[in-house]
Protein backbone atom coordinates (compact mmCIF):
# COMPACT_ATOMS: atom_id res chain seq x y z
CA UNK A 1 0.00 0.00 0.00
CA UNK A 2 1.38 3.29 -0.82
CA UNK A 3 1.19 5.64 2.20
CA UNK A 4 3.49 8.43 0.34
CA UNK A 5 2.04 9.48 -3.46
CA UNK A 6 5.30 10.56 -5.21
CA UNK A 7 6.17 9.49 -9.15
CA UNK A 8 9.56 8.62 -10.46
CA UNK A 9 10.60 9.40 -14.16
CA UNK A 10 13.89 7.34 -14.79
CA UNK A 11 14.79 7.82 -18.64
CA UNK A 12 17.06 4.91 -19.77
CA UNK A 13 17.89 6.51 -22.99
CA UNK A 14 17.25 8.90 -25.76
CA UNK A 15 17.56 12.23 -23.13
CA UNK A 16 20.44 13.91 -24.76
CA UNK A 17 21.07 11.79 -27.73
CA UNK A 18 19.09 10.79 -30.85
CA UNK A 19 17.33 7.42 -30.43
CA UNK A 20 17.15 4.51 -27.70
CA UNK A 21 14.22 6.46 -26.07
CA UNK A 22 12.83 4.55 -23.35
CA UNK A 23 11.54 6.16 -20.12
CA UNK A 24 10.68 4.20 -16.31
CA UNK A 25 7.27 5.78 -14.89
CA UNK A 26 6.91 4.50 -11.38
CA UNK A 27 4.14 5.02 -8.94
CA UNK A 28 4.72 3.57 -5.36
CA UNK A 29 6.17 -0.37 -6.26
CA UNK A 30 4.48 -0.67 -9.82
CA UNK A 31 6.27 0.58 -12.56
CA UNK A 32 5.44 0.77 -16.86
CA UNK A 33 7.93 1.12 -19.66
CA UNK A 34 7.20 3.40 -22.07
CA UNK A 35 9.05 3.05 -25.87
CA UNK A 36 12.35 0.39 -25.91
CA UNK A 37 13.98 2.10 -28.93
CA UNK A 38 17.61 1.64 -30.08
CA UNK A 39 20.01 4.01 -31.46
CA UNK A 40 22.07 4.30 -34.32
CA UNK A 41 25.93 5.71 -32.65
CA UNK A 42 27.13 8.72 -34.90
CA UNK A 43 30.78 7.05 -34.53
CA UNK A 44 30.27 3.23 -35.56
CA UNK A 45 31.64 1.74 -32.09
CA UNK A 46 34.19 -0.93 -33.28
CA UNK A 47 32.39 -3.05 -35.93
CA UNK A 48 29.08 -2.09 -33.87
CA UNK A 49 26.09 0.45 -35.57
CA UNK A 50 23.30 -0.34 -33.35
CA UNK A 51 22.88 0.07 -29.62
CA UNK A 52 20.16 -0.55 -27.16
CA UNK A 53 19.69 0.93 -23.44
CA UNK A 54 21.31 -1.45 -20.88
CA UNK A 55 18.16 -3.20 -19.65
CA UNK A 56 20.21 -5.00 -16.89
CA UNK A 57 19.47 -1.56 -15.38
CA UNK A 58 15.88 -2.52 -14.18
CA UNK A 59 16.72 -5.78 -12.53
CA UNK A 60 16.23 -3.90 -9.46
CA UNK A 61 12.41 -2.89 -10.41
CA UNK A 62 11.82 -6.73 -11.54
CA UNK A 63 8.83 -7.02 -9.44
CA UNK A 64 7.79 -3.45 -9.90
CA UNK A 65 7.36 -3.75 -13.67
CA UNK A 66 4.03 -3.95 -15.24
CA UNK A 67 3.57 -3.31 -18.79
CA UNK A 68 5.35 -1.96 -21.69
CA UNK A 69 3.54 1.04 -23.41
CA UNK A 70 4.70 2.11 -27.40
CA UNK A 71 3.86 5.60 -28.95
CA UNK A 72 4.70 4.71 -32.68
CA UNK A 73 6.86 2.36 -34.85
CA UNK A 74 9.71 4.49 -35.01
CA UNK A 75 12.81 2.37 -34.69
CA UNK A 76 14.09 4.00 -32.47
CA UNK A 77 11.31 3.78 -30.19
CA UNK A 78 10.70 -0.07 -30.93
CA UNK A 79 13.79 -1.40 -32.04
CA UNK A 80 14.73 -2.75 -28.56
CA UNK A 81 11.59 -4.20 -27.80
CA UNK A 82 12.80 -8.32 -28.06
CA UNK A 83 15.60 -7.29 -25.87
CA UNK A 84 13.85 -6.19 -23.52
CA UNK A 85 10.76 -8.45 -23.54
CA UNK A 86 13.47 -11.34 -23.63
CA UNK A 87 13.99 -10.06 -19.66
CA UNK A 88 10.77 -8.74 -18.82
CA UNK A 89 8.03 -10.77 -20.70
CA UNK A 90 5.39 -7.89 -20.14
CA UNK A 91 2.48 -7.23 -21.42
CA UNK A 92 2.71 -4.41 -24.70
CA UNK A 93 0.15 -2.01 -25.66
CA UNK A 94 0.39 -0.38 -29.13
CA UNK A 95 -1.92 0.80 -32.02
CA UNK A 96 -2.77 -1.82 -35.22
CA UNK A 97 0.00 -0.44 -37.22
CA UNK A 98 2.79 -0.28 -34.17
CA UNK A 99 1.83 -3.48 -33.28
CA UNK A 100 2.39 -5.08 -37.10
CA UNK A 101 5.73 -3.81 -36.91
CA UNK A 102 6.33 -5.18 -33.55
CA UNK A 103 5.07 -8.96 -34.31
CA UNK A 104 7.68 -8.67 -37.25
CA UNK A 105 10.47 -7.23 -35.07
CA UNK A 106 9.43 -10.04 -32.28
CA UNK A 107 9.22 -13.14 -35.52
CA UNK A 108 12.89 -12.25 -36.30
CA UNK A 109 13.81 -12.90 -32.91
CA UNK A 110 10.98 -16.30 -32.89
CA UNK A 111 9.29 -14.56 -29.92
CA UNK A 112 5.70 -13.82 -31.71
CA UNK A 113 3.99 -16.33 -29.61
CA UNK A 114 5.54 -15.42 -26.24
CA UNK A 115 4.13 -11.80 -25.97
CA UNK A 116 1.11 -10.69 -24.96
CA UNK A 117 0.54 -7.47 -27.97
CA UNK A 118 -2.70 -5.26 -26.52
CA UNK A 119 -4.00 -3.29 -29.52
CA UNK A 120 -5.12 0.13 -28.51
CA UNK A 121 -7.32 2.76 -30.35
CA UNK A 122 -7.09 6.61 -29.79
CA UNK A 123 -9.42 7.46 -26.93
CA UNK A 124 -8.92 4.04 -25.46
CA UNK A 125 -8.19 3.69 -21.73
CA UNK A 126 -6.30 1.23 -20.00
CA UNK A 127 -6.29 0.56 -16.53
CA UNK A 128 -2.70 -0.76 -15.72
CA UNK A 129 -2.79 -0.98 -11.58
CA UNK A 130 -2.41 2.72 -10.75
CA UNK A 131 -1.69 3.87 -13.85
CA UNK A 132 -4.55 5.09 -16.25
CA UNK A 133 -3.49 5.77 -19.84
CA UNK A 134 -5.30 7.09 -22.58
CA UNK A 135 -4.15 6.80 -25.75
CA UNK A 136 -4.45 10.29 -27.42
CA UNK A 137 -3.91 10.53 -31.15
CA UNK A 138 -0.97 12.47 -32.44
CA UNK A 139 0.21 13.79 -35.64
CA UNK A 140 3.75 12.55 -36.52
CA UNK A 141 5.62 11.44 -39.79
CA UNK A 142 4.31 7.87 -38.98
CA UNK A 143 0.67 6.92 -38.56
CA UNK A 144 -1.41 5.27 -35.73
CA UNK A 145 0.88 7.34 -33.14
CA UNK A 146 0.21 8.31 -29.83
CA UNK A 147 0.69 10.89 -27.01
CA UNK A 148 0.00 9.73 -23.42
CA UNK A 149 -2.18 11.22 -20.91
CA UNK A 150 -1.05 8.71 -17.70
CA UNK A 151 -3.27 9.49 -14.75
CA UNK A 152 -1.76 8.59 -11.37
CA UNK A 153 -3.45 8.87 -7.87
CA UNK A 154 -0.69 12.47 -7.46
CA UNK A 155 -1.50 13.69 -10.61
CA UNK A 156 -1.59 12.97 -14.96
CA UNK A 157 1.22 13.35 -16.70
CA UNK A 158 1.17 13.96 -20.76
CA UNK A 159 3.88 11.83 -22.77
CA UNK A 160 4.10 13.30 -25.86
CA UNK A 161 5.93 10.47 -27.62
CA UNK A 162 7.10 12.30 -31.19
CA UNK A 163 4.58 14.58 -32.45
CA UNK A 164 3.96 17.64 -34.61
CA UNK A 165 0.93 19.93 -34.99
CA UNK A 166 -0.60 18.93 -38.30
CA UNK A 167 -3.43 20.97 -39.08
CA UNK A 168 -3.47 18.54 -42.72
CA UNK A 169 -2.05 15.18 -42.03
CA UNK A 170 -2.01 12.86 -45.23
CA UNK A 171 -3.26 10.24 -44.09
CA UNK A 172 -5.79 10.04 -40.65
CA UNK A 173 -6.81 13.31 -38.31
CA UNK A 174 -4.96 16.37 -37.32
CA UNK A 175 -3.38 16.43 -33.04
CA UNK A 176 -6.18 15.42 -31.09
CA UNK A 177 -5.92 18.75 -28.86
CA UNK A 178 -9.74 18.82 -27.74
CA UNK A 179 -8.61 15.72 -25.71
CA UNK A 180 -5.01 17.30 -24.55
CA UNK A 181 -6.98 19.88 -23.35
CA UNK A 182 -9.61 18.01 -21.60
CA UNK A 183 -6.64 17.41 -19.19
CA UNK A 184 -5.64 20.32 -19.21
CA UNK A 185 -8.45 21.77 -18.30
CA UNK A 186 -8.03 18.75 -15.63
CA UNK A 187 -4.79 19.84 -14.42
CA UNK A 188 -1.24 18.41 -15.58
CA UNK A 189 1.59 17.78 -13.48
CA UNK A 190 4.13 17.57 -15.79
CA UNK A 191 4.39 17.22 -19.41
CA UNK A 192 7.21 15.05 -21.08
CA UNK A 193 8.18 16.48 -24.38
CA UNK A 194 9.94 16.27 -27.64
CA UNK A 195 12.63 18.28 -28.43
CA UNK A 196 13.92 17.07 -31.44
CA UNK A 197 13.02 20.53 -33.30
CA UNK A 198 13.30 22.87 -30.18
CA UNK A 199 15.73 24.86 -31.99
CA UNK A 200 13.22 25.44 -35.13
CA UNK A 201 11.45 28.35 -34.99
CA UNK A 202 7.97 28.60 -36.35
CA UNK A 203 5.27 26.06 -37.25
CA UNK A 204 6.51 22.69 -38.40
CA UNK A 205 4.80 22.04 -42.15
CA UNK A 206 2.58 19.11 -42.66
CA UNK A 207 3.11 16.67 -44.26
CA UNK A 208 0.92 17.97 -47.46
CA UNK A 209 3.24 20.88 -48.14
CA UNK A 210 5.93 18.19 -50.22
CA UNK A 211 3.50 17.98 -52.45
CA UNK A 212 3.75 20.79 -55.16
CA UNK A 213 7.60 19.90 -54.98
CA UNK A 214 6.91 16.58 -56.34
CA UNK A 215 4.41 17.24 -58.60
CA UNK A 216 7.16 19.47 -60.61
CA UNK A 217 9.50 17.15 -60.28
CA UNK A 218 7.32 14.38 -62.07
CA UNK A 219 6.16 16.90 -64.58
CA UNK A 220 9.97 17.35 -65.57
CA UNK A 221 11.94 14.27 -65.39
CA UNK A 222 11.78 12.46 -68.30
CA UNK A 223 13.97 9.65 -67.60
CA UNK A 224 13.20 6.83 -64.35
CA UNK A 225 13.02 8.40 -60.98
CA UNK A 226 14.12 6.97 -58.21
CA UNK A 227 12.72 8.33 -54.67
CA UNK A 228 14.49 7.17 -51.67
CA UNK A 229 12.53 8.32 -48.10
CA UNK A 230 12.24 6.38 -45.08
CA UNK A 231 10.70 3.38 -45.46
CA UNK A 232 8.50 4.03 -42.03
CA UNK A 233 7.26 7.69 -43.80
CA UNK A 234 3.46 6.44 -44.84
CA UNK A 235 2.24 9.91 -45.27
CA UNK A 236 4.99 10.23 -47.54
CA UNK A 237 4.97 6.82 -49.49
CA UNK A 238 1.06 7.78 -49.86
CA UNK A 239 2.21 10.82 -51.83
CA UNK A 240 4.08 9.26 -53.97
CA UNK A 241 1.82 6.59 -55.43
CA UNK A 242 -1.17 9.37 -55.94
CA UNK A 243 1.46 11.07 -57.75
CA UNK A 244 2.69 8.53 -59.95
CA UNK A 245 -0.51 7.23 -61.03
CA UNK A 246 -1.66 10.98 -62.05
CA UNK A 247 1.78 11.06 -64.35
CA UNK A 248 0.78 7.51 -65.59
CA UNK A 249 3.80 6.05 -63.93
CA UNK A 250 3.90 2.29 -62.29
CA UNK A 251 5.78 1.97 -58.55
CA UNK A 252 8.17 -0.27 -58.03
CA UNK A 253 9.27 -0.72 -54.42
CA UNK A 254 12.84 -1.97 -53.71
CA UNK A 255 14.17 -2.82 -50.22
CA UNK A 256 13.13 -5.22 -47.51
CA UNK A 257 11.83 -2.86 -45.00
CA UNK A 258 10.24 -0.49 -47.32
CA UNK A 259 8.12 -3.87 -48.85
CA UNK A 260 7.45 -4.50 -45.27
CA UNK A 261 6.08 -1.35 -44.22
CA UNK A 262 4.11 -1.04 -47.72
CA UNK A 263 2.76 -4.92 -47.41
CA UNK A 264 1.99 -3.98 -43.41
CA UNK A 265 -0.11 -0.59 -43.88
CA UNK A 266 -1.73 -1.73 -47.01
CA UNK A 267 -3.42 -4.47 -45.03
CA UNK A 268 -4.39 -2.54 -42.67
CA UNK A 269 -6.08 -0.08 -45.18
CA UNK A 270 -3.58 3.13 -44.23
CA UNK A 271 -1.92 3.08 -47.76
CA UNK A 272 -4.59 3.40 -50.16
CA UNK A 273 -2.64 2.32 -53.57
CA UNK A 274 -4.23 2.98 -56.89
CA UNK A 275 -5.43 0.36 -59.12
CA UNK A 276 -2.50 -1.38 -61.42
CA UNK A 277 0.17 1.65 -59.78
CA UNK A 278 2.49 -0.95 -58.05
CA UNK A 279 4.45 -3.42 -59.98
CA UNK A 280 7.21 -6.17 -59.29
CA UNK A 281 10.61 -5.75 -60.40
CA UNK A 282 10.38 -7.66 -62.92
CA UNK A 283 7.29 -5.83 -64.82
CA UNK A 284 9.15 -2.61 -64.29
CA UNK A 285 12.32 -4.06 -66.40
CA UNK A 286 9.92 -3.95 -69.63
CA UNK A 287 8.69 -0.13 -69.03
CA UNK A 288 10.24 2.66 -70.94
CA UNK A 289 12.15 4.96 -68.75
CA UNK A 290 9.32 7.69 -68.50
CA UNK A 291 6.76 4.89 -67.02
CA UNK A 292 8.18 3.92 -64.23
CA UNK A 293 9.26 5.18 -60.31
CA UNK A 294 11.25 3.30 -57.81
CA UNK A 295 10.70 3.94 -54.12
CA UNK A 296 13.77 2.48 -52.49
CA UNK A 297 15.57 2.24 -48.99
CA UNK A 298 18.79 4.16 -48.18
CA UNK A 299 18.42 7.59 -48.14
CA UNK A 300 20.75 7.82 -45.21
CA UNK A 301 23.71 6.12 -47.30
CA UNK A 302 23.39 2.17 -45.86
CA UNK A 303 25.55 0.05 -47.82
CA UNK A 304 23.49 -2.64 -47.64
CA UNK A 305 20.25 -0.82 -48.88
CA UNK A 306 19.03 -0.74 -52.59
CA UNK A 307 19.87 2.64 -53.11
CA UNK A 308 23.59 2.26 -52.53
CA UNK A 309 23.40 -1.04 -54.39
CA UNK A 310 21.52 0.77 -57.53
CA UNK A 311 24.15 3.29 -57.38
CA UNK A 312 27.18 1.01 -57.32
CA UNK A 313 25.53 -1.88 -59.38
CA UNK A 314 25.28 -4.48 -56.80
CA UNK A 315 21.24 -4.61 -57.30
CA UNK A 316 19.93 -7.53 -59.08
CA UNK A 317 21.18 -6.24 -63.24
CA UNK A 318 19.59 -2.86 -61.73
CA UNK A 319 21.68 -0.05 -61.66
CA UNK A 320 21.39 3.51 -61.68
CA UNK A 321 21.93 5.41 -65.49
CA UNK A 322 22.33 8.76 -66.92
CA UNK A 323 19.66 10.56 -67.39
CA UNK A 324 17.58 9.07 -63.89
CA UNK A 325 16.37 11.59 -61.36
CA UNK A 326 17.66 10.39 -58.29
CA UNK A 327 15.22 11.94 -54.64
CA UNK A 328 16.49 11.65 -51.58
CA UNK A 329 13.49 12.71 -49.83
CA UNK A 330 14.52 12.63 -46.05
CA UNK A 331 16.77 14.60 -43.45
CA UNK A 332 20.41 13.91 -42.71
CA UNK A 333 20.23 11.75 -39.40
CA UNK A 334 23.59 12.96 -37.20
CA UNK A 335 26.51 10.87 -37.60
CA UNK A 336 25.34 10.40 -41.43
CA UNK A 337 26.70 12.58 -43.62
CA UNK A 338 30.28 11.01 -44.70
CA UNK A 339 27.97 8.18 -45.59
CA UNK A 340 25.40 10.19 -48.03
CA UNK A 341 28.18 12.40 -48.96
CA UNK A 342 29.88 8.62 -50.43
CA UNK A 343 26.23 7.88 -52.45
CA UNK A 344 25.94 11.21 -53.69
CA UNK A 345 29.63 10.93 -55.44
CA UNK A 346 28.58 7.29 -56.70
CA UNK A 347 25.09 8.67 -58.22
CA UNK A 348 27.04 11.65 -59.80
CA UNK A 349 29.53 9.27 -61.27
CA UNK A 350 26.89 7.49 -62.89
CA UNK A 351 24.41 10.55 -64.59
CA UNK A 352 21.71 10.78 -62.39
CA UNK A 353 20.05 14.25 -61.95
CA UNK A 354 19.93 14.50 -57.84
CA UNK A 355 17.35 16.49 -55.81
CA UNK A 356 17.97 16.85 -52.06
CA UNK A 357 15.90 18.45 -49.41
CA UNK A 358 18.07 21.76 -49.44
CA UNK A 359 16.92 22.14 -53.14
CA UNK A 360 13.28 21.61 -52.86
CA UNK A 361 10.65 21.28 -50.60
CA UNK A 362 10.69 17.14 -50.89
CA UNK A 363 10.84 16.47 -46.84
CA UNK A 364 9.16 17.82 -43.72
CA UNK A 365 10.24 16.83 -40.02
CA UNK A 366 7.53 15.18 -38.08
CA UNK A 367 8.93 17.21 -35.08
CA UNK A 368 7.57 19.66 -33.40
CA UNK A 369 9.04 23.20 -34.06
CA UNK A 370 9.01 26.34 -31.28
CA UNK A 371 5.58 27.23 -32.52
CA UNK A 372 4.48 23.72 -31.88
CA UNK A 373 5.45 23.29 -29.19
CA UNK A 374 4.03 26.30 -27.55
CA UNK A 375 0.88 25.21 -28.94
CA UNK A 376 1.56 21.98 -26.68
CA UNK A 377 2.29 23.43 -23.68
CA UNK A 378 -0.45 26.21 -23.88
CA UNK A 379 -3.07 23.68 -24.61
CA UNK A 380 -2.00 20.95 -21.95
CA UNK A 381 -0.96 23.75 -19.15
CA UNK A 382 1.27 21.79 -17.03
CA UNK A 383 2.88 22.43 -13.56
CA UNK A 384 6.27 20.97 -14.94
CA UNK A 385 7.76 20.71 -18.29
CA UNK A 386 10.16 18.13 -18.31
CA UNK A 387 12.10 18.26 -22.08
CA UNK A 388 12.64 14.74 -24.00
CA UNK A 389 14.00 13.18 -27.06
CA UNK A 390 16.93 15.00 -28.65
CA UNK A 391 20.70 16.08 -27.88
CA UNK A 392 21.22 18.17 -24.60
CA UNK A 393 21.32 21.67 -26.35
CA UNK A 394 18.17 20.94 -27.92
CA UNK A 395 16.72 20.29 -24.61
CA UNK A 396 18.32 23.67 -23.12
CA UNK A 397 16.73 25.94 -25.90
CA UNK A 398 12.95 23.73 -25.01
CA UNK A 399 13.59 25.44 -21.58
CA UNK A 400 14.47 28.74 -23.11
CA UNK A 401 12.15 28.70 -25.48
CA UNK A 402 9.58 27.70 -22.97
CA UNK A 403 10.55 30.45 -20.00
CA UNK A 404 10.57 33.13 -22.70
CA UNK A 405 7.59 32.70 -24.76
CA UNK A 406 5.06 30.76 -22.65
CA UNK A 407 3.77 32.83 -19.48
CA UNK A 408 4.21 31.61 -16.03
CA UNK A 409 7.37 29.30 -16.79
CA UNK A 410 10.24 29.58 -14.84
CA UNK A 411 13.35 27.84 -14.05
CA UNK A 412 11.69 26.07 -11.48
CA UNK A 413 9.09 24.29 -13.26
CA UNK A 414 10.91 23.72 -16.44
CA UNK A 415 13.26 20.69 -15.11
CA UNK A 416 16.11 19.25 -17.46
CA UNK A 417 17.31 15.74 -17.07
CA UNK A 418 19.53 13.35 -18.53
CA UNK A 419 19.61 9.61 -19.11
CA UNK A 420 20.06 7.53 -15.61
CA UNK A 421 18.44 10.46 -13.31
CA UNK A 422 15.99 9.58 -10.94
CA UNK A 423 13.09 12.84 -11.14
CA UNK A 424 10.64 13.21 -8.02
CA UNK A 425 7.16 14.46 -8.07
CA UNK A 426 5.30 14.27 -5.09
CA UNK A 427 2.75 16.28 -3.20
CA UNK A 428 5.37 19.19 -2.53
CA UNK A 429 7.38 19.87 -5.69
CA UNK A 430 9.88 17.82 -7.88
CA UNK A 431 13.61 17.46 -7.39
CA UNK A 432 16.62 15.34 -8.74
CA UNK A 433 16.65 12.53 -6.43
CA UNK A 434 19.45 10.03 -8.06
CA UNK A 435 21.69 9.69 -10.85
CA UNK A 436 22.36 6.25 -12.55
CA UNK A 437 25.10 4.98 -14.07
CA UNK A 438 23.73 3.72 -17.37
CA UNK A 439 26.18 1.97 -20.13
CA UNK A 440 24.32 1.50 -23.71
CA UNK A 441 24.53 -2.28 -24.53
CA UNK A 442 25.21 -3.03 -28.34
CA UNK A 443 23.86 -4.90 -31.16
CA UNK A 444 25.81 -7.48 -33.26
CA UNK A 445 23.95 -6.72 -36.69
CA UNK A 446 24.40 -10.31 -38.10
CA UNK A 447 23.62 -12.71 -35.17
CA UNK A 448 21.03 -10.27 -33.73
CA UNK A 449 22.80 -10.90 -30.33
CA UNK A 450 23.99 -8.31 -27.22
CA UNK A 451 27.38 -7.13 -27.09
CA UNK A 452 28.46 -6.10 -23.27
CA UNK A 453 29.76 -2.57 -23.09
CA UNK A 454 32.93 -4.33 -21.34
CA UNK A 455 33.61 -5.93 -25.02
CA UNK A 456 33.12 -2.40 -27.04
CA UNK A 457 35.69 -0.89 -24.31
CA UNK A 458 38.22 -3.81 -25.32
CA UNK A 459 37.65 -3.60 -29.29
CA UNK A 460 38.42 0.55 -28.46
CA UNK A 461 42.24 -0.20 -26.64
CA UNK A 462 42.51 -2.96 -29.34
CA UNK A 463 41.78 0.26 -32.15
CA UNK A 464 43.79 2.79 -30.44
CA UNK A 465 46.73 1.01 -28.95
CA UNK A 466 46.87 -2.10 -31.01
CA UNK A 467 47.82 -5.63 -29.68
CA UNK A 468 50.91 -7.41 -28.31
CA UNK A 469 51.24 -12.09 -28.50
CA UNK A 470 53.77 -12.58 -26.06
CA UNK A 471 54.77 -16.51 -26.00
CA UNK A 472 57.16 -17.16 -22.77
CA UNK A 473 58.39 -21.00 -23.00
CA UNK A 474 59.38 -22.56 -19.46
CA UNK A 475 61.15 -25.82 -18.31
CA UNK A 476 58.38 -27.74 -16.81
CA UNK A 477 60.34 -29.11 -13.96
CA UNK A 478 63.00 -26.62 -13.34
CA UNK A 479 60.31 -23.84 -14.34
CA UNK A 480 63.16 -21.74 -15.90
CA UNK A 481 63.10 -20.40 -19.71
CA UNK A 482 63.56 -22.61 -22.69
CA UNK A 483 64.18 -20.84 -24.84
CA UNK A 484 64.01 -16.92 -25.92
CA UNK A 485 60.60 -15.07 -25.32
CA UNK A 486 58.29 -14.40 -28.82
CA UNK A 487 56.96 -11.26 -29.22
CA UNK A 488 54.43 -10.17 -32.23
CA UNK A 489 52.79 -7.00 -32.81
CA UNK A 490 49.42 -5.56 -34.47
CA UNK A 491 48.92 -2.18 -35.07
CA UNK A 492 51.11 -0.75 -31.97
CA UNK A 493 52.64 2.82 -32.97
CA UNK A 494 56.53 3.15 -32.67
CA UNK A 495 57.05 -0.52 -33.00
CA UNK A 496 60.02 -0.78 -35.48
CA UNK A 497 62.73 -4.02 -35.59
CA UNK A 498 65.43 -2.26 -36.10
CA UNK A 499 65.08 0.65 -33.50
CA UNK A 500 65.95 -2.14 -30.50
CA UNK A 501 62.98 -1.84 -28.61
CA UNK A 502 62.00 -5.55 -29.57
CA UNK A 503 64.80 -6.74 -28.33
CA UNK A 504 64.71 -5.00 -25.26
CA UNK A 505 61.31 -5.84 -24.54
CA UNK A 506 62.31 -9.23 -24.63
CA UNK A 507 65.14 -8.70 -22.15
CA UNK A 508 62.85 -7.03 -20.25
CA UNK A 509 60.38 -9.81 -19.94
CA UNK A 510 63.79 -12.85 -19.55
CA UNK A 511 65.08 -10.24 -16.80
CA UNK A 512 61.25 -10.56 -15.06
CA UNK A 513 61.19 -14.32 -15.46
CA UNK A 514 64.44 -14.72 -13.74
CA UNK A 515 64.54 -12.95 -11.02
CA UNK A 516 60.61 -14.65 -10.37
CA UNK A 517 60.53 -17.79 -7.54
CA UNK A 518 59.05 -21.33 -8.33
CA UNK A 519 56.28 -20.65 -6.69
CA UNK A 520 55.56 -17.50 -8.84
CA UNK A 521 55.86 -19.60 -11.69
CA UNK A 522 53.84 -22.69 -10.75
CA UNK A 523 50.68 -20.66 -10.12
CA UNK A 524 50.02 -19.67 -14.67
CA UNK A 525 47.40 -16.96 -13.40
CA UNK A 526 49.94 -14.90 -11.74
CA UNK A 527 52.43 -15.99 -14.04
CA UNK A 528 50.81 -14.72 -16.76
CA UNK A 529 49.67 -11.00 -14.94
CA UNK A 530 53.44 -10.54 -13.51
CA UNK A 531 55.05 -10.70 -17.42
CA UNK A 532 51.87 -8.58 -18.51
CA UNK A 533 52.31 -6.07 -15.85
CA UNK A 534 56.03 -6.07 -16.81
CA UNK A 535 55.41 -5.84 -20.61
CA UNK A 536 53.10 -3.08 -20.39
CA UNK A 537 55.26 -0.50 -17.64
CA UNK A 538 57.94 -0.92 -20.35
CA UNK A 539 55.91 -0.70 -23.72
CA UNK A 540 54.40 2.52 -21.98
CA UNK A 541 58.04 3.92 -20.98
CA UNK A 542 59.41 3.27 -24.28
CA UNK A 543 56.54 4.30 -26.66
CA UNK A 544 53.88 6.11 -24.97
CA UNK A 545 51.22 3.60 -25.66
CA UNK A 546 49.17 0.76 -24.04
CA UNK A 547 48.53 -1.74 -26.38
CA UNK A 548 46.25 -4.65 -24.98
CA UNK A 549 48.67 -7.67 -24.08
CA UNK A 550 48.04 -10.96 -24.75
CA UNK A 551 50.15 -13.67 -22.48
CA UNK A 552 50.63 -17.17 -23.70
CA UNK A 553 52.48 -19.66 -21.51
CA UNK A 554 54.01 -23.24 -23.11
CA UNK A 555 55.35 -25.69 -20.63
CA UNK A 556 57.89 -28.22 -22.03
Amino acid sequence: MVKVKKIEIIPLGGIGEFGMNCMGIRYGDEMIIVDAGMGFPEETPYGVDISIPNFDFLEDYRDDLTALILTHGHEDHIGALPYILKKFNLPVYASRFTAALADKRLDEHKMLDEVLLHRVKPNDVAKIGSFEIEFIHASHSLVECFSLAIKTPLGTLIHTGDYKIDDTPVIGKPYDLKTLAKYGDEGVLALLADSTNATVPGRTPSERDVIPAFEEIFEQAEGRIIISTFSSSIHRLQIIFEIAHAFDRKVCVLGRSMLKNVEIAEELGLLDIPHNTLVELGESRSLYADEIVYLVTGSQGETRAALWNLATSTYKGLEIEKGDTVVLSARIIPGNDKAISRLIGHLYKRGANIIEEKRRLIHVSGHASQEDIKIMTETARPKYVVPIHGEYRMLFRHKEFIKNHVEGYTDENVILIENGDVLEFDETGARLLDKKELNRTFIDEESLGEIEYDVIRERKKLAYGGAVSLVVTVNKKTKELAGEPKLSFQGVAGIDLTNGVVSDARKTITEAVEAMTKAQITDTNLFQENLRVHLKRFLQKEIGTKPVIVTTIVEV
